[in-house]
């Protein structure tokens, strides 16, 4: 069972920067909606601990995964 398997730290990679890609996505449009008035500003305050909750999210995901995937 090898600890530092490198195609697999890359699958890990590529699940990184998906999310935070989508992050970034997500905010700049919210951020573009309240600059045009859309949306309240409202929405926009609260996103940050959305982010927050979908990171803690996607941590827990990977970790249950990853121990799946050896035992």
């Amino acid at each position: 069972m090898p600890m530092f398997d490198i195609p697999d730290m890359r699958e890990l990679l590529y699940k990184i920067a998906i999310v935070f890609g989508t992050i970034i996505v997500i905010y700049g449009v919210l951020w573009l909606l309240v600059n045009l008035g859309v949306i309240p500003a409202i929405i926009a305050a609260v996103f940050p601990q959305i982010v927050l909750i979908i990171i803690g999210l996607f941590i827990i995901y990977t970790a249950v995964e990853r121990r799946n995937k050896y035992y």
